[in-house]
Parts: structure tokens; sequence; C-alpha cells
């Protein structure tokens, strides 16, 4: 599939999820959550965010180790304008444009760089997985999960299995590759000698390009810590959360500060668990309908439908922003384009690396 279908494809889904959460709410009354919030909140909410950011950045740098060290100054506008090509364009292309700037810039093998930020997604996976099974344990779920398996018409175990169990075998696969590198190139390369030469050659210089990028996963200790640093990163983002929530009165709404804080954890793992799969820009209408219907089926309190979708809306709004604002600034910086980083990353796509 060429990267204009995919485009198209990926605006068409986020189209309909956008459709999909204002038909689902009473838009007058989502109006009035947003006339009357407190957007003062919003401003230490984004800063906790980009520190949440930084620590991404400082888990890439330990991920990429193997291949070149790299200051994490100068790896921190990478993921910025990773992130803002991801808020920008659908399918989360912006993940390809990251591996193209760092190789471009740092001189590091692009596919090997996109095998790590695939490593960081399934870590992110796990670690919000993880909140949601250490929240399980003392805040009762099974409202929430039947009320998910209503509106989806999905066994709750079976969209709970759906959820979970691809990350997890995904990341124990990758662990099992990067400890038997030898192993699975003797196995690809018995598979490609059917094809002719030229082309054996070119899939295999990609194959030995994937196992580099799997190198980190050899060392647990380097495993556990980048898995302890997903912690702060989602803890953070989830500061956000609470920050807007106090804009909206949340605090007002639950019984205490413990509560709410658990509620803003929890709403942060489901939503951006849920709005992973690859879809529209920054998941624009996924996230907003996950996000919302997390709030209103939760038990801990009753929220209105409207003033959760105003909530989530301007959440969303102020992780996009302020990465899309911030990205920009380091491209004019760098005398770069987002055009030139994500025509070139998408031509990376069909080719072999260097």
């Amino acid at each position: 599939m060429n990267g204009g279908k995919r485009v198209w494809i990926g605006l068409l889904l986020s189209a309909i999820f956008v459709a999909l959460f204002f038909v689902t709410v009473d838009f007058r009354r989502l109006l009035d959550a947003l006339m009357g919030a407190n957007y003062v909140y919003v401003i230490p909410g984004i800063g906790l965010y980009i520190i949440g950011v930084w620590f991404r950045t400082l888990r890439w740098r330990r991920l990429l180790h193997h291949i070149r060290p790299i200051p994490t100054t100068r790896l921190f506008p990478v993921v910025v304008v990773g992130y803002m090509a991801n808020n920008l364009l659908p399918l989360r292309l912006g993940e390809l444009v990251r591996s193209y700037y760092v190789g471009d810039r740092e001189q590091v093998s692009k596919a090997a760089a996109l095998v790590t930020i695939f490593i960081e997604r399934l870590l992110d996976a796990l670690m919000l997985l993880l909140f949601i099974l250490v929240i399980a344990i003392f805040v009762p779920l099974i409202g929430l999960a039947e009320g998910f398996e209503e509106r989806f018409s999905l066994p709750w175990p079976l969209l709970a299995g759906a959820i979970s169990i691809p990350f997890i075998g995904a990341f124990g696969l990758l662990v099992v590759v990067a400890y038997t590198p030898a192993k699975v190139r003797a196995l690809i390369s018995l598979v490609l000698r059917l094809m002719p030469t030229a082309i054996e050659s070119r899939l295999m210089h990609i194959v030995d390009m994937f196992l580099e990028g799997l190198e980190s996963l050899k060392s647990p200790l380097t495993i556990l810590a980048v898995f302890i640093l997903s912690a702060p990163v989602w803890l953070f983002e989830a500061g956000l959360f609470l920050f807007v929530g106090y804009s909206f009165g949340f605090h007002e709404i639950y019984d205490n500060l413990p509560e709410l804080i658990v509620v803003m954890i929890l709403v942060t793992a489901i939503a951006n668990i849920g709005a992973s799969i690859p879809a529209g820009p920054g998941g624009i209408g996924l996230f907003e309908i996950i996000a919302r219907e997390t709030l209103v089926l939760l038990p801990l309190a009753t929220m209105d439908r409207a003033v959760a979708g105003a909530y989530v809306a301007v959440v969303h709004a102020c992780l996009l922003i302020p990465m899309i604002v911030l990205g920009q600034f380091f491209l004019w910086t760098q005398h770069v384009s987002l055009r030139s980083l994500t025509r070139l990353g998408q031509d990376k796509d069909r080719e072999p690396d260097e």
C-alpha cells in the first residue's frame, strides 16, 4: 500500500471516530463545559507532560546506546519532531519520520532506530497494562469492563485479552530473537535462498539492521532500566490529566485526592492503549471516545458524558498542540521541513537502510 492510500485511510478512520464522538454527546452541554472550565491549571499540566517527554528521551537514549551513544540534548528535539509528525500524520507515520531524522542527524542505522522505537511502544503498553493491573487490585473495574463489552459488542475477557496478549507476546518474542540472533538469521537466510540473489541480499541487509536494533534487549539490566524509565513517562502524562481535571472541577466530583489520582492514571492508561491502534493523526477521535467512556463508566463517581467529552478534548489538545509547536520550532532551527522528512521517511519504508 503506497503512502497516499495510507494517509487517506488514516484520515477516514479519524473522521469516523470524530463523528461518532460528537453524535454520542450533547454538543450544547459540551460547549458549556468548555466555556466554564478554569484553564489556569492547563499550564502546569503541559509542563509535566514535557518533563515526561524528556524521560522518553532518556529511555530512547538507553535503547540506542549500543548503536551509538547520543547526548540527551541532541535526542530530545528528534523525539519532539517525531511526536509532532505523529500528531499531524495518520497511521503513526511519525515513527518513520523519527527513525529517518535520527539516522540522518546522528548517522545511525535508520532501520535499527525504527526497531528501538517499536520496542518503546511495547514498553509503553506493558507499563500501562501494569498500571491497570495494580489499580484493579484496589478499585472494582468489572463495571467498566462490562460497559466496554456492551459498547463494543465483545465479551470483556476477550476484549482484555485482545488488548494485552499481543503486546506481551510481541515483547517476549523480541527478547527471544535478541538472545538468538544467529539462529534467527540462519533460519531466515534459509528461507530467502529461494529468492533471486539480489533480492536475498537486499532482504538480509534489512534483517541484519533489525537484529542490530534488538541488541539492547540482550541485557536484563537494560530491559529493567528502560522499563523503570517508562513509569515516569506515564506518571507525568497522568499529571497533565490530573491538572486538566482540576480545570473541570473533578476535585469536587471525587471524594478525595488519592481517588482522583487513581482515576486519572487509569484514564491515561486505558485511553493511550486504545489509541495506540494506528489510525488518524494523533489518535484523534479514538482517544476521545475511549477516554470519555472510561470516565463515564468508572464506578467511583457519576460523570456527565458532556463534561467528560469536553475534558478529554482539552486533554488531547494539550497533548497534541505543544508537541506540534515545539517540534516546528526545532525544525525551523535545523532548517528542515516536515514534508521532506515525511517523504524521505516513507521512501525508507520501501528501501533498505544504508
